[in-house]
């Protein structure tokens, strides 16, 4: 829920602790009233705000070493002007706009500020096989109209998330929120992509090529999960389980082929690892999605010829297992 804040003074420290330190100034300060909530996600945050007109100021003095981070502003009521590396990006309602935390940045609302902010790091798992993540930095204060573009997809899932968010118990489910998450990074990901490109900025590379770089970095963070399927795939690339197919049929694959063969790798590695020599074979097969302790013997055998216990023996020399 939202935490209604009564001054300016407040309101500035709640917005340190939720997204970064800024310097806050308005003309009315006895009049002042907003609220800012946060949402922790894994990596991510969701923060939303509200409040009177006001200036914003990040200063180079405001900066830390810690990683850095990209926040995506969504507009939901009023206006505001962003401005970072020598741009000013203006947003109105269904608007988004992009800046950098590790660089100073100017924001001043108008009347009925209402915001929504995603909060994710500048590095991690995916960041360095996205073209456009590299280059975010050319976006920074740039509006992203809510008309065209990826905007409204993401606008869409991040407006979706926070109303989840609010009105659920998410920790009767926390890893389908998670999930939400980690779709939004990927999106916002993509929609970067697409605006360098759109700008000219970005050479065009074959997009099937791309999407099948992102589906098989998704399949890889979500071997864990024993539901893991072409359906939830394709529901996380934003695809018909149709085009899946027909992506993957271009590299002479099929979806569960792919799950399947990617799952064996990280098991017989595992396997083969001395840090999991005393962990049980079954731990080894759940971790990687696959609980069934028949048919992993059976998949083993058939990718190498042994039983997983005897793999494991084989490949460590030792008679461990």
């Amino acid at each position: 829920m939202d935490d209604e804040v009564q001054d300016l003074d407040a309101w500035q420290g709640a917005v340190t602790g939720a997204l970064l330190r800024f310097d806050v100034e308005c003309s009315r300060p006895e009049r002042f009233r907003g609220s800012v909530s946060r949402h922790r996600l894994g990596e991510t945050s969701l923060i939303a705000m509200t409040s009177h007109p006001h200036r914003a100021v990040r200063a180079p003095e405001h900066l830390g070493d810690g990683p850095g981070e990209y926040l995506l502003s969504l507009q939901l009521a009023g206006t505001a002007e962003f401005r970072q590396d020598d741009r000013v990006g203006r947003v109105g309602p269904g608007d988004m706009v992009f800046y950098d935390s590790g660089r100073p940045v100017e924001i001043v609302s108008g009347e009925g500020y209402r915001s929504l902010c995603f909060r994710f790091p500048t590095t991690g798992p995916g960041t360095a096989d996205l073209r456009g993540y590299g280059r975010a930095g050319e976006l920074t204060a740039t509006t992203l109209d809510g008309a065209h573009g990826l905007t409204p997809a993401v606008a869409g899932l991040l407006t979706g998330l926070h109303e989840t968010l609010e009105q659920s118990d998410v920790a009767s489910r926390p890893e389908s929120v998670l999930a939400t998450a980690r779709h939004a990074t990927e999106l916002v990901r993509t929609l970067f992509d697409d605006e360098l490109s759109r700008r000219g900025l970005l050479e065009r590379r074959d997009p099937h090529e791309e999407l099948r770089t992102r589906i098989d970095r998704y399949i890889d963070e979500q071997l864990a999960d024993p539901t893991l399927s072409p359906s939830s795939i394709a529901a996380a690339m934003f695809v018909s389980p149709r085009h899946l197919h027909a992506l993957l049929a271009e590299d002479g694959r099929t979806v569960a082929g792919t799950i399947r063969q990617r799952r064996i790798q990280r098991c017989l590695a595992d396997l083969a690892d001395p840090a999991y020599a005393a962990e049980p074979v079954s731990a080894i097969a759940q971790r990687r999605g696959l609980p069934n302790a028949t048919r992993f013997g059976q998949l083993v055998k058939h990718a190498t010829g042994r039983t997983p216990v005897a793999y494991r023996r084989a490949a460590l020399g030792n008679g461990a297992g």
